[in-house]
């Protein structure tokens, strides 16, 4: 009997251990459970950065010098009668290659210690020239550079200034709300060896084709309100004002619209990633404010704020994205080299639609402010050993801006 008994309270402990073990385990599963599914509405924050910044917020201010985050090189463009910039733009720059571009004046490539390898200009009434363009994009990999036309012709060259092919964007669209057709592209960019993608509005995406302009369907991003723009009316007037809604990044390109309050990654595979989100949401806000980005790179990211007022004012923000804060710039940056200078660094203008490296903005400093500069004994370093050689009437001198890593 007490043997009995002694089997039937070790049966009562197993089976209590049993069911302790499997609640234990149950919870182990459940908790499993649960966080894989938090983990997938989730980013990967060792690949994005998923920030938010809150453009009604006092962010602190940060007065920055170059040197302090970045490395600082000068190029002096060669001058020669026949490539003299004369209000050519920059439009591009790599490891290799240099180029410069105005409407008026053609086309200026150099190398990257500055001397000029090729200039043309192709300007004229016949089938393979322009009346005039206003966007340009390079692509090394196929040596081909597209000019946009002001009729929403496409030009293709190749760096030699030989003429390859041609195409035109037709389309039209209605933005609603304003009573408003258009048939211009704003802007446009290469994203792989067969795709480019135009910037149409301040909402609206279209992939074609490189080879021929073939449409390959439009990119849409997220939004409540696909309305919601810049644009508006007042006193019969309509207003409206040019903005940055995508920037390059060493992942492909980095895009934003109006109505939309998550700023996106769209890789060169067609991927698109949230990298950054906006708040309060952009409908919400009787006034609003819009966010575009500036420039991407490995640590900072700048981006700034466009409020819908007849002045439209803008705001630039850095976010470091190491240490983790968001800083309103308030002061321009200063320049060790230069005493008392200060650079926009044109951020959210031309060189924010120029194709330049990640890590690299640029900015062209003019001779002649140089070479007043020199006789003043403002400037130092490097740059004083260029201005010392150069004359007011030269081309410019290329800062070249590395942000460090």
């Amino acid at each position: 009997m007490k043997q009995l008994n002694r089997i039937k309270l070790t049966v009562r402990k197993t089976y209590c251990y049993i069911i302790f073990t499997m609640k234990h385990y149950l919870i182990l599963l459940i908790a499993v459970f649960l966080f894989s599914c938090t983990n997938k509405n989730t980013v990967d924050m060792s690949d994005n950065h998923l920030w938010t910044i809150d453009v009604t917020k006092e962010y602190p201010v940060k007065d920055i010098c170059l040197q302090d985050i970045a490395d600082i090189e000068y190029i002096p463009l060669e001058t020669k009668d026949s490539c003299l910039w004369w209000g050519r733009e920059l439009k591009y720059m790599d490891e290799h290659y240099i180029i410069g571009a105005n409407a008026n004046v053609g086309v200026n490539i150099h190398d990257k210690t500055g001397k000029i390898l090729q200039s043309f200009h192709h300007k004229g009434g016949g089938p393979e020239e322009y009346r005039g363009f206003t966007r340009v994009c390079y692509d090394k990999e196929s040596d081909e550079m597209q000019l946009m036309c002001s009729d929403n012709k496409y030009l293709i060259y190749d760096s030699r200034g030989n003429y390859k092919r041609q195409f035109k964007s037709t389309y039209e669209l209605v933005i609603k709300g304003n009573d408003y057709k258009s048939n211009y592209v704003r802007h446009f960019f290469i994203l792989n060896e067969t795709e480019f993608v135009e910037c149409l509005t301040q909402n609206y995406y279209l992939r074609r084709s490189r080879q021929n302009g073939e449409n390959l369907g439009e990119i849409k991003l997220p939004s409540k309100d696909s309305t919601l723009t810049l644009m508006f009316r007042q006193n019969g007037m309509l207003l409206n004002t040019d903005v940055t809604c995508h920037t390059k990044d060493e992942n492909g390109y980095i895009l934003t619209a109006c109505s939309s309050d998550t700023i996106y990654l769209l890789t060169r595979d067609l991927q698109l990633k949230p990298v950054g989100v906006r708040t309060p949401p952009v409908s919400t806000m009787e006034v609003p404010v819009f966010l575009f980005p500036a420039k991407s790179a490995t640590r900072y990211f700048f981006t700034y704020t466009v409020k819908k007022d007849p002045f439209f004012p803008r705001k630039l923000y850095m976010l470091d994205k190491k240490e983790n804060k968001i800083y309103y710039l308030k002061n321009l940056f200063h320049n060790k080299d230069w005493e008392g200078k200060t650079h926009g660094l044109d951020i959210y203008g031309c060189a924010s639609w120029a194709d330049f490296p990640p890590n690299v903005i640029v900015e062209c400093l003019d001779a002649s402010k140089l070479c007043e500069a020199y006789e003043n004994g403002e400037l130092r370093g490097e740059l004083k050993e260029i201005a010392k050689n150069i004359k007011a009437d030269d081309n410019p001198v290329l800062m070249v801006v590395k942000f460090k890593e």
